[in-house]
């Protein structure tokens, strides 16, 4: 399927989610997001914080994203004559390596000496195209997302995950990459970081007595379209219950509100770190 006609279909799925969030908005009494907000949010943040919600400083800030494509990329086995002192192979079009000598991280922050080795030919492939995520990331593995257009992909599609054993050694990696990344439509304002959580809140994805625990602006999956995935600006809102304390991690449509399905969650050895398993 040629690029032209991906946009044509692509268009097309965008009206009828533009339709399907003006019906949501209207059976739901949700705000527009063109409504003059200001006062309206505070008195949301006030209800919130009455629900005993707890949420940080939330910013107001408005940036512009874009619609994207990209396909998986399925010749990283070809780049491997690049690896130096590690046996690589691929496994369902995921890069699965294992270092041949000992690499002592860190053992408190260990992303800073993988930071230094990322920027080393040899070590990875294309690993200055990935960066850090501290909120998928803990003790026992350290994860880089790529980067695109001034952000990121969250997405397993888009990631290098170290393994860091007991004794603070990097035992290895897996690592799956996008290509072909085009931008599919002009940018367009996207909703800010507040407006994101009171969009959830107004959903009822927040339950009472939480708290948000970190949110964060990249690009996820939205749809599989003749060969290719379509990434949208979408916010990651991480959650906890004060009593349970179970955490979940949800979506919010940066571009217009809307609420995608809630991401499944790993919780590991109590830590404060929460785990998305959306494969896409």
């Amino acid at each position: 399927m040629n690029f032209k006609r991906i946009q044509e279909i692509f268009l097309l799925v965008f009206i009828v989610i533009d339709i399907f969030l003006f019906t949501m908005t209207k059976s739901n009494k949700i705000q527009p997001t063109n409504t003059p907000v200001g006062n309206a949010d505070n008195t949301i943040i006030k209800e919130m914080k009455h629900d005993s919600i707890s949420v940080g400083k939330l910013s107001n800030q408005r940036l512009d994203g874009y619609y994207l494509s990209a396909t998986q990329d399925n010749n990283l086995e070809s780049q491997f004559s690049k690896l130096k002192n590690q046996d690589a192979r691929i496994d369902s079009n995921t890069v699965v390596s294992t270092f041949r000598n000992i690499i002592k991280v860190d053992e408190n922050d260990p992303h800073k000496t993988i930071d230094h080795l990322m920027k080393k030919n040899g070590f990875v492939l294309d690993g200055k195209y990935f960066l850090y995520n501290k909120h998928l990331s803990n003790k026992n593995k350290v994860v880089y997302d790529q980067m695109v257009v001034n952000s990121t992909v969250l997405s397993s599609n888009a990631r290098i995950t170290f393994n860091i054993t007991k004794d603070h050694h990097l035992s290895g990696y897996t690592q799956r990459e996008l290509n072909n990344i085009k931008i599919l439509h002009e940018k367009s304002e996207l909703i800010s970081e507040e407006h994101a959580v009171i969009r959830l809140y107004q959903y009822n994805e927040i339950p009472n007595n939480s708290k948000v625990l970190w949110t964060k602006l990249a690009y996820t999956h939205l749809l599989h379209i003749g060969g290719e995935d379509v990434y949208i600006p979408t916010w990651m809102i991480a959650t906890e219950s004060k009593t349970s304390h179970k955490k979940q991690i949800k979506r919010i449509n940066a571009f217009n509100g809307a609420s995608f399905k809630t991401e499944k969650v790993k919780i590991k050895n109590n830590s404060q770190n929460v785990e998305s398993e959306n494969n896409q």
